[in-house]
């Protein structure tokens, strides 16, 4: 069994460093062209594949990495495909990281104390509820929009005040930060205007949730892939713990 791995992400990278210390063939993913029957494909769980880097892939092989929509195809290639995101303890724990990241990036680009801030929190998924949870255990005042009326009610159990759908915008000025993560663009131009001057909105999905081209008075700050910035070494490990038990390794 060879590795073969995507190494300009920092978690992929690390998790390369270790499979070499633990006595495993390791080359880029540049090579493999090179591959063979069960030999093991590894990139980050943020890669976003075309349809021709998936037909350029080698038939039987192991792939790990995130979503990949191409499903047809990997199974022409009988291709294992092993979803980082499908595992829930993967999708939580990743979750986790992320909001540290996310607490980084409030700190560091804004210049008032975080206990001065007032944030509006866009989703009700993995993330979202980590970042409230992290936020709730820091006394700092946020409140959540959801465009879902079952998770609108559970929004309550981390603060007082949220929003169902576009409710929120008649308040928009009240907030000093904005953290999104629906991958869906929701925010049009209206809304973009109504947003105060020298906000931050951090985004963290995939997805950029709003035109950044019509951004001018306040910060928009694309994040996605969080883990990979600030904790990576926790990232990998969590993926390398993956790997080494779908591999019984």
């Amino acid at each position: 069994m060879i590795f073969y791995i995507d190494k300009q992400d920092k978690r992929t990278n690390y998790i390369a460093k270790s499979l070499k210390k633990k006595r495993q063939q390791v080359f880029s993913v540049a090579e493999m062209k090179n591959a063979k029957k069960d030999d093991v494909l590894i990139f980050p769980p943020s890669k976003k594949w075309a349809e021709e880097e998936v037909q350029s892939l080698p038939c039987d092989i192991t792939l790990f990495c995130g979503n990949c929509n191409f499903k047809e195809i990997l199974t022409q290639k009988n291709i294992k495909h092993i979803n980082f995101l499908s595992e829930e303890h993967f999708s939580v724990q990743n979750a986790r990281l992320t909001a540290e990241g996310v607490l980084a990036l409030l700190i560091e680009n804004t210049q008032k104390s975080i206990f001065e801030q007032n944030i509006l929190l866009f989703g009700a998924g993995r993330i979202t509820k980590a970042t409230a949870i992290l936020l709730l255990k820091l006394g700092v005042k946020f409140s959540i929009v959801t465009f879902n009326q079952a998770e609108f009610e559970n929004c309550f159990y981390f603060c007082n005040k949220n929003y169902l759908g576009f409710d929120f915008v008649k308040d928009i000025k009240n907030f000093d930060v904005f953290i999104n993560t629906r991958p869906i663009k929701f925010i049009d131009e209206n809304i973009i205007k109504k947003i105060k001057k020298e906000s931050l909105f951090i985004e963290t999905a995939s997805i950029d949730c709003l035109d950044k081209t019509l951004v001018k008075n306040f910060c928009y700050l694309p994040a996605p892939a969080l883990p990979s910035r600030f904790c990576f070494e926790s990232a990998s490990n969590l993926m390398l713990d993956k790997i080494l038990g779908e591999l019984n390794l």
